[in-house]
């Protein structure tokens, strides 16, 4: 009777997978119990050694407590018990060792997944900050933020998304720091998700922004541990995806994307020279196209004489209108960055590199485009690369393209125009309630020491009032003490 019931309860797991090669049943007659595991998710040492090992050792009698003779049998640290077949199937494909009996179900943690060890970000390079970053293990991004934080008050929240895919999403915060009211706000927004399937960070953070119709990110992605404790520390959360090697912080304003971990690893001097720099790249990157365009087609008056007679020297025998060329070297452009981006990486930075070069040289001899429109077109792609998120560079290179045609059809009137209706949509932008240019946006002048401009540390002693109410930040001077961002 003991046998059957056993398994059937077996039965009762199997049912609910599909029986492939790698899903083993081990039947333990000497403790009446039966072990279903996963070889290719577990690892078979500490299957063989820690589980089989012991269970042959220590029998389970009728009169035993199946959670009792777990703990007192089974020395591993993660040892769950349960009735419910569902959450046994859960913890099956996660990577568990189930062990089946007339009882219950007891969850055995032998994960054994094989994952890269921390290595430096490709997307966020820094010359003076730490040289380790996320991994796609949720456990090891974990530690490296705990390493890095050694705070009671952390607060972690665990969450599941995918009717199949069961991804594990963490919700990290200061429990004494964060705003409660954009806690509330994520929490609501990640419980209302509803997929089949999760498989990166970045389509969590579609999921849950404020404006998908915006083409600019309004979560900021990173891969820096020490960039993501920086966050915390201010009042934001973080979201890390398993799986992914990148996590979210909430909510994010402009300005955000524009600072990097060298700029505190520096004096103020330097780091507020490099943001200058950064501004003054973002505004060539948009810009420089569509000027050149309206100063040569509709207002060449604006320019010296001298500059415009040598301008209009280098179009001499070009047959292609200057928009179409402005056009078309942008697209070459862009092609080259798309080509090298998808080739090896051994041989990706070289052919950008000579690709642009012959490109550019071959349209100027062939009388296809002028000099000048290699000059600006360089330009521009100098100032995309200076900009240090690679979203925020994506969405200033696109952003080129209509600007430039609102100028070619009305000239500097249209480049106006264009300049105020972007400015006016990142007016209306918000992250989780968060306006979208603060601290310009609000009243919050002590941020503006930490935002196009660094200031030096001593001064910057009060923590954000970006992420949070003016008055909440001003009755208390808690000092901020933020690690490399």
């Amino acid at each position: 009777m003991q046998f059957s019931q056993r398994i059937s309860s077996t039965k009762k797991l199997l049912r609910h997978i599909d029986t492939t090669f790698d899903v083993v049943v081990r039947p333990i007659p000497e403790s009446g119990v039966e072990v279903v595991y996963i070889t290719s998710i577990v690892d078979l040492t500490r299957v063989e050694e820690r589980l089989l090992g012991p269970l042959l050792q220590r029998p389970l009698t009728r009169r035993q407590r199946l959670d009792r003779w777990a703990y007192e049998t089974l020395q591993l640290g993660q040892v769950q018990v349960t009735r419910d077949v569902q959450q046994a199937v859960i913890k099956l494909m996660d990577g568990y060792a189930i062990v089946c009996s007339e009882k219950g179900y007891v969850m055995v943690n032998v994960q054994g997944l094989q994952r890269r060890t921390p290595e430096e970000p490709a997307a966020e390079m820094s010359i003076r900050g730490p040289r380790d970053g996320f991994t796609e293990s949720l456990d090891t991004n974990v530690s490296l933020i705990r390493t890095r934080l050694r705070d009671a008050r952390v607060v972690m929240r665990t969450f599941e998304f995918g009717e199949r895919t069961k991804t594990k999403v963490l919700l990290i915060y200061l429990k004494d720091l964060a705003n409660t009211a954009i806690v509330d706000e994520v929490v609501r927004r990640l419980e209302s998700i509803r997929v089949d399937g999760l498989l990166d960070s970045g389509g969590l953070e579609q999921w849950i922004e404020d404006t998908p119709w915006s083409p600019y990110p309004q979560i900021q992605s990173t891969e820096r541990p020490d960039k993501t404790v920086s966050a915390l520390l201010e009042g934001r959360v973080a979201l890390l995806v398993d799986g992914s090697s990148f996590a979210l912080l909430a909510p994010s304003v402009m300005v955000s994307f524009f600072q990097t971990s060298d700029d505190y690893s520096q004096r103020w001097t330097s780091g507020t020279a490099i943001r200058l720099i950064r501004i003054f790249a973002l505004l060539l990157s948009i810009f420089s196209p569509s000027l050149y365009i309206a100063f040569t087609m509709y207002n060449p008056e604006l320019l010296p004489v001298n500059i415009m007679i040598q301008l209009a020297a280098t179009r001499e025998g070009i047959p292609l209108p200057i928009v179409f060329e402005a056009a078309f070297m942008e697209f070459m452009v862009e092609l080259v960055r798309e080509a090298g981006n998808r080739m090896p990486q051994q041989m990706g930075q070289s052919f950008t590199v000579v690709g642009g070069l012959v490109l550019g040289d071959i349209a100027v001899q062939a009388g296809i485009v002028s000099p000048m429109m290699v000059v600006v077109v360089g330009l521009t792609a100098l100032g995309a690369f200076a900009i240090p998120n690679y979203e925020a560079a994506f969405v200033t290179r696109m952003v080129r393209f209509p600007m430039l045609m609102a100028t070619s059809v009305f000239g500097v009137v249209g480049l106006l125009w264009f300049t105020l209706l972007l400015f006016a949509h990142l007016c209306c932008l918000k992250s989780f309630g968060v306006p979208y240019l603060t601290p310009f946006a609000q009243v919050a002048y002590a941020d503006w020491l930490d935002s196009l401009l660094k200031a030096p540390t001593r001064l910057s002693i009060l923590r954000p009032a970006t992420y949070w109410s003016p008055g909440g930040w001003r009755r208390r001077r808690w000092y901020r003490i933020r690690s490399q961002r």
